[in-house]
């Protein structure tokens, strides 16, 4: 038999409120940020093509989305530790 509520457990969309504010914190103490952006598709499309053609991606992984995020961060990190080098080429 379930677990009966009682009339002072703290309704659903409260408790998902209180996971999701856990894992930001834990993502924050980790260092880590989550960004939401918004990009032109043709952007978009662009930058996977570019991840299918250089190896990072195949082509059936770029039809998860967050495979591809997670390669798009990945190649975001490398550009931040490496954008001195390339501006003064």
């Amino acid at each position: 038999m379930g677990r009966m509520l009682h009339k002072l457990d703290p309704p659903p969309d409260v408790l998902a409120s209180r996971e999701r504010n856990r894992r930001s914190r834990q993502r924050r103490k980790e260092g880590l940020r989550v960004w939401q952006l918004e990009l032109p598709d043709q952007a978009a499309e662009a930058m996977i093509t570019a991840l299918i053609a250089s190896g990072r991606l195949s082509e059936s992984e770029a039809l998860d989305r967050r495979r591809v995020a997670s390669e798009l961060a990945r190649q975001l990190v490398w550009w931040s530790e490496h954008w001195r080098e390339m501006k003064n080429r």
